[in-house]
């Protein structure tokens, strides 16, 4: 039987995480061509990778730069990839932005605008591009953080906390999620979102959305006539300078990459025994609020010590 060549694309792949992810596909996959992408300019990163893992791995990465706000952009990007290639088997969404939080009206807002832009929004552009084109047994990762739980929130009142959660959980496909996020963004328009109930934190309410967006999106899957989509919220646990993990056991980058490598190239036809639609965090449990569902990955899915090539 021949062997198959396939295609990746990682968004937000020129640094931290996103990088040694796209990096760690070119190590493992030689019969994979992976696209990395960065809103700045993606110059030097091909002869840098190749010097990282010798001059063969810069034919198969494939640096571009790709703002995912920018859906023109993003639309080019699948052109070329599905008549290049046929259709995407691998997408990694790692392109995201943190801000600080500031409560100032004159503030806030925009980091609203900004974070849901790149977070929420530009993600739900590259797969909503790439929909139409994801090959039988294809695996999707969008990467979240731990300040996508809603243990994570602070200064807010457990009732509270636990509404917010409902707000997701009861978001059935996407015009109710996308209604949701817009809501928030007016909310912080007008300053009146502490009020409705929203935490001042944008990033925050980013991830909380990818969760759930991760959840609706497996349903689609589940539902179409392709086998075996497969699509997993993934927090790596590795090291975040602006955001608080002193609860968190940190991984250093390439041991994040590593766990998020397996959660995409997993082989097919896993059902029953690997996560689907689910959030997977701190590379060691997986949390799906569906009835309550947990999965121990640490027990249940391990990741080999030796990744094979693929």
């Amino acid at each position: 039987m021949p062997r198959r060549f396939r295609v990746a694309l990682v968004t937000g792949a020129t640094r931290g995480i996103g990088y040694n992810v796209g990096k760690e596909m070119v190590k493992r996959m030689p019969l994979t061509t992976t696209y990395m992408t960065s809103r700045v300019n993606v110059a030097g990163f091909q002869s840098i990778l190749g010097m990282q893992l010798g001059a063969a791995a810069r034919d198969r990465a494939k640096f571009v730069r790709m703002d995912v706000r920018d859906l023109e952009a993003v639309n080019g990007m699948k052109e070329k990839i599905v008549k290049t290639f046929g259709g995407l088997d691998i997408l990694v969404n790692n392109a995201g932005i943190y801000h600080v939080p500031d409560k100032s009206l004159s503030v806030f807002p925009k980091q609203v605008q900004e974070i849901l832009g790149i977070n929420y929004w530009g993600t739900k552009n590259v797969i909503g591009s790439f929909f139409p084109h994801f090959k039988p047994h294809s695996r999707i990762v969008n990467i979240t953080s731990n300040l996508g739980h809603i243990m994570s929130v602070k200064n807010m009142e457990d009732e509270l906390k636990e509404a917010l959660r409902l707000r997701f959980n009861s978001c059935n496909n996407e015009f109710e999620l996308d209604g949701l996020l817009l809501k928030f963004q007016r909310d912080a328009i007008q300053g009146t979102w502490r009020k409705e109930g929203w935490p001042s934190c944008g990033y925050t309410v980013s991830k909380m959305a990818i969760n759930a967006y991760t959840r609706i999106l497996q349903r689609q899957f589940d539902e179409d006539d392709r086998e075996d989509l497969v699509v997993n919220a993934v927090y790596p646990c590795t090291k975040h300078s602006k955001i608080d993990q002193s609860d968190m056991k940190i991984l250093d980058d390439e041991e994040g990459a590593r766990f998020v490598f397996y959660m995409a190239s997993v082989k097919p036809n896993s059902h029953g025994v690997f996560p689907r639609g689910a959030v997977i965090w701190n590379n060691s449990r997986v949390v799906d609020n569906r009835e309550g569902f947990t999965y121990n990955n640490k027990h249940q899915v391990k990741l080999p010590l030796e990744i094979p090539q693929v």
